[in-house]
Formats: C-alpha cells, sequence, structure tokens
C-alpha cells in the first residue's frame, strides 16, 4: 500500500492552497452535509483573514502532534 501524498505526481498543496481549500469548500456549502441537521445554516459572520489565519494554524498544528 503506497501513500499518495509520498507518491510520485501527487505533490502536498502548500498551506496556503489548503486554506483556499477549506474556504472554497465552505463557501460552496459543502460544510453543511457534514453538520447535524439541527445546526443553524444561516446567521453566521464571514470569517475574516485573522480567522482564517487562527484555523490554519490550529490545523497545522494539529498535523504536527
Amino acid at each position: 500500500m503506497t501513500d499518495e501524498a509520498s507518491a510520485p505526481g501527487h505533490e502536498n498543496p502548500s498551506p496556503v492552497s489548503e486554506v483556499e481549500l477549506l474556504h472554497t469548500l465552505v463557501e460552496d456549502g459543502g460544510f453543511w452535509r457534514l453538520a447535524p441537521s439541527w445546526v443553524p445554516r444561516t446567521g453566521y459572520a464571514p470569517p475574516t483573514p485573522a480567522v482564517l489565519r487562527r484555523v490554519a494554524a490550529g490545523l497545522r498544528g494539529g498535523l504536527e502532534r
């Protein structure tokens, strides 16, 4: 079994592109299929750049553990 991330032709995306991918997923509504139906779908403020930086840092920190 091979690790896709280390297989030739499968480069790891940069942290910036991972944040962009997450942002695109949320913008397209893809997040909501992961949330229970009782979670409100409206009324949230768009994330600020500072919030996105904290999320990205937290995700990177979780990968390093």
